[in-house]
C-alpha cells in the first residue's frame, strides 16, 4: 500500500527504468540464478544501468558486484518491457523496467569471497518448481523458460 493510502499510480510520474539481465547458460542449457537465502527467492543477474553506464558495463557489474563472478556479455538475446515489468512503488511512482537480456559466458576468474548473494545452476526442468522473484519470473518466462502461463 502506498503512504497516502492510495494503491493507484501517480500520474504526475511515469518512468522507464533502464536495467540489464546477464543470462549465463552451461553447455547442458542450465541457467545461473542469484539469491539473498538458499530458499529463494531467486533471481536473474542484473538489475537498473546508472547514469551513463553502457548497458553491457552494467551487465558485468552486477555478475562482479552481487555475485562475485565475472562474466563477458555477448549477443542481446531480448528486451523485456510491459505490464508484467510495471512497479508501483510505496511513494505512487509508476515505473516500469525496460530490461535487455544480455547471452553472457562465465570466466574462470571469478571470486565469490565477498559476494553478497548466492548463486546456483539450474536445469529449466527445476525453473518452475522453485521460488523465483516476480521479475525472474515474468523474465524467465518470457525468454521461454517457464510456460507462458506462470509469467
Amino acid at each position: 500500500m502506498s503512504e497516502t493510502g492510495n494503491s493507484e499510480p501517480n500520474p504526475d510520474f511515469v518512468g522507464v527504468i533502464s536495467s540489464v539481465v546477464a543470462l549465463v547458460r552451461d553447455t547442458d542449457g542450465q541457467v545461473l540464478l542469484a539469491s539473498l537465502f538458499e530458499s529463494g527467492p531467486w533471481s536473474c543477474l542484473g538489475g537498473g544501468v546508472s547514469g551513463d553506464e553502457s548497458l553491457e558495463t552494467a551487465a558485468v557489474r552486477f555478475a562482479r558486484e552481487d555475485c562475485g563472478l565475472s562474466v563477458e556479455v555477448s549477443d542481446v538475446v531480448a528486451e523485456l518491457s510491459g505490464a508484467k515489468y510495471r512497479v508501483i512503488y510505496e511513494c505512487g511512482a509508476d515505473t516500469t523496467y525496460l530490461a535487455t537480456v544480455y547471452d553472457a559466458k562465465l570466466l574462470g576468474d571469478s571470486d565469490r569471497t565477498q559476494a553478497p548473494m548466492l548463486v546456483r545452476w539450474f536445469a529449466p526442468a527445476e525453473l518452475a518448481g522453485i521460488n523465483l522473484d516476480e521479475f525472474a519470473t515474468a523474465a524467465l518466462a518470457d525468454l521461454g523458460f517457464l510456460p507462458a502461463d506462470i509469467g
